[in-house]
């Protein structure tokens, strides 16, 4: 951990060119290192006892150097494994914008060209929806997603390597979800060629596979969705960007330019502003979030407590749960409504880019399903548990101010005199939903205010439960009301993280 990443390199260089197994029997490894190399060989027994599909690829999360990729390949050498697809996952802005150079710097490295050789110079290449847009916004974080898919599919060109998008989206919008259709459309020309590997959020399972016929018609979106992404250039209609005419594309300047005003709006306020931190803990239920028991993985991937230490499902559900819904939509507005105040022949060239561009219509669409789900009427109550009056009507009203924005631009931008005009029946399914939610959204607030005043959440375990004071046995009946409501929420909404 205290290497630079030149010396890892060169430590771990000399580790692949080494035909000796480093592991022997006696030698004493720490806790962390026979756990990870632990589970190496089970993957080899795995895929020696059923087969290859067992486990069929080793994602690497947070991918950050070539360094991470080669210690990967290194525990793969020890435990005899020549041929498990190293999947590196890129999921900040940050990191998607340098991608690129680290896999071309792994494509020419002597140690991973012999690795991809075992591979059938396929590479599968993990992008994170959810880091990235808690990164950097959700518009940011579409755009970077967009150029670093084209980056890719030209470096696997230049290399001849296949390269396989994995796209760890699904669930909330914030978390890279909405109608797959639409979404692999949106995919830029000449990146997906046939090949598309797509995750699927746990609580979308039983909606979009629970029933045969469903299942079947989820099926043939996913398949319409990648043939049709996958026609040759030369046959592509109108509605479709050519991926060699890119550059010289005013749609390309207009997104740098609403991305970069989107980034520094969303940046302001989620991490710049020190107080933001105190209104987010107090305005959603993300600190009891924690006692519920679901996931896979903790709420915070450090012991921190600040914003950046948290995961993007809890950021993501906590905000779902205030129906903020905050995620996936903040700092668009703003971005969208200083372009086209700057010139006014600019809502006529947004409104063209939704006509005629995929990749901008599938985003105003989610845009526009998503803002039908914030109910700011609500959301307002949750903010009535922020204790500090001055923070709380601050940051509440430049929020209040946010939603409007952004509802009445990308109403002017698609047409329409409400949200969801040009999508009748999902208009109607989310006004029929919504008001079945908001009794328990009433609830949830009027419970946690209770609980905070007690102290916060409780769990005790049989015993301790029944030796538990008057007072501890109310906190431990308020938490479980809270934990119900927060379900309640999620299965009405249709979301959690």
């Amino acid at each position: 951990l205290t290497l630079t990443e030149p010396e890892r390199l060169q430590v771990l260089e000399h580790l692949l060119r080494d035909p000796r197994i480093l592991t022997r029997p006696g030698l004493h490894l720490s806790k962390d290192t026979a756990h990870i190399l632990n589970t190496f060989r089970a993957i080899r027994q795995a895929r020696e006892e059923f087969g290859k599909q067992a486990v069929t690829c080793y994602i690497i999360s947070m991918s950050h150097t070539l360094s991470d990729l080669l210690e990967v390949q290194f525990f793969c050498k020890e435990a005899g494994i020549t041929d498990l697809p190293i999947v590196p996952l890129f999921e900040t802005i940050d990191d998607l914008q340098g991608c690129t150079s680290i896999l071309e710097h792994a494509f020419i490295h002597p140690n991973y060209c012999t690795y991809l050789e075992n591979c059938q110079r396929q590479q599968q290449v993990m992008l994170g929806y959810s880091d990235s847009s808690k990164d950097g916004g959700i518009l940011t974080s579409s755009w970077e997603l967009y150029q670093t898919q084209l980056r890719l599919a030209e470096l696997g060109r230049n290399y001849q390597i296949g390269i396989t998008l994995f796209h760890g989206r699904g669930g909330a919008i914030g978390r890279g979800g909405g109608p797959i259709y639409e979404a692999i459309l949106g995919q830029p020309p000449g990146t997906v060629n046939g090949r598309l590997r797509i995750t699927e959020q746990g609580e979308m399972l039983s909606f979009k596979y629970g029933q045969y016929e469903i299942a079947i018609r989820n099926m043939e979106l996913v398949v319409a969705g990648v043939v049709q992404s996958s026609i040759p250039d030369d046959i592509i209609t109108e509605s479709h960007i050519h991926p060699r005419a890119l550059e010289a594309w005013p749609w390309i300047a207009a997104m740098e330019r609403l991305s970069a005003s989107a980034h520094a709006r969303y940046r302001r306020l989620i991490y710049e502003d020190p107080t933001f931190l105190k209104f987010f803990e107090q305005a959603t239920p993300i600190l009891e979030l924690g006692w519920l028991n679901i996931g896979s993985r903790p709420a915070r991937r450090t012991k921190g407590r600040g914003i950046e230490e948290l995961r993007a499902i809890p950021w993501v559900f906590s905000w779902m749960q205030s129906r903020y819904v905050l995620p996936s939509w903040y700092g668009v507005g703003g971005a969208l409504e200083e372009y086209i105040s700057e010139d006014a022949g600019r809502l006529t060239q947004l409104q063209h880019m939704y006509q005629h561009w995929p990749f901008w219509r599938a985003f105003l669409d989610n845009l526009q399903m998503t803002l039908s789900k914030a109910d700011m009427h609500i959301a307002q109550n949750y903010a009535q548990l922020v204790d500090d009056e001055d923070l709380r009507l601050r940051i509440s009203q430049e929020i209040q101010e946010e939603y409007e924005r952004t509802r009445r631009m990308v109403i002017s931008i698609v047409g329409g005199k409400e949200l969801l005009d040009t999508s009748p029946v999902l208009q109607h399914s989310i006004r029929r939903r919504n008001p079945y939610v908001d009794p328990l959204s009433y609830f949830q607030v009027a419970l946690l205010r209770r609980l905070r005043a007690l102290g916060g959440p409780l769990m005790l375990d049989g015993n301790a439960e029944q030796e538990a004071s008057p007072e501890e046995q109310e906190r431990l009946r308020l938490t479980y009301a809270v934990l119900l409501t927060i379900n309640g929420i999620a299965a009405g909404l249709r979301n959690t993280g």
